[in-house]
């Protein structure tokens, strides 16, 4: 598919390396939804919410099981002729967040490139934008 942004075309990549696993993946649309709900890229998200949704039992190795999971979104993603707020880069890498493991919750920054890149240029999107 190709999109136009400022007269110029945009040609859709893969932009992932391998495939997202289906907790990642599950995570990822939960917090997704969570920004689009609330207007807002910072969140902090509670460990029980984390637990429910991914079927988790509530102990220090699932708060680990957490933050590989958001490692895995993480994975930096190269985006090549990326534009973004009137800004034209070769290539560009990009990640899904930035996160913080708290005492009880999880604060969690979108990346507004990410999500920017993720509509326009990644032919392999899996947020269900």
């Amino acid at each position: 598919m190709i999109y136009t942004m400022d007269k110029e075309e945009i040609i859709k990549q893969k932009l992932l390396h391998e495939p997202l696993s289906d907790k990642a993946l599950k995570l990822a649309r939960a917090v997704y939804n969570t920004y689009v709900t609330y207007d807002d890229f910072s969140m902090e998200i509670k460990f029980d919410t984390f637990f429910k949704l991914l079927d988790l039992h509530p102990c220090k190795d699932s708060i680990s099981d957490i933050q590989e999971l958001l490692e895995e979104l993480n994975e930096p993603l190269a985006v090549r002729n990326f534009e973004f707020n009137g800004v034209k880069t070769q290539l560009k890498f990009i990640q899904f967040c930035t996160y913080k493991v708290n005492s009880e919750t999880v604060t969690i920054e979108l990346c507004a490139d990410y999500m920017h890149a993720h509509l326009y240029y990644m032919k392999d999107a899996f947020l269900g934008i």
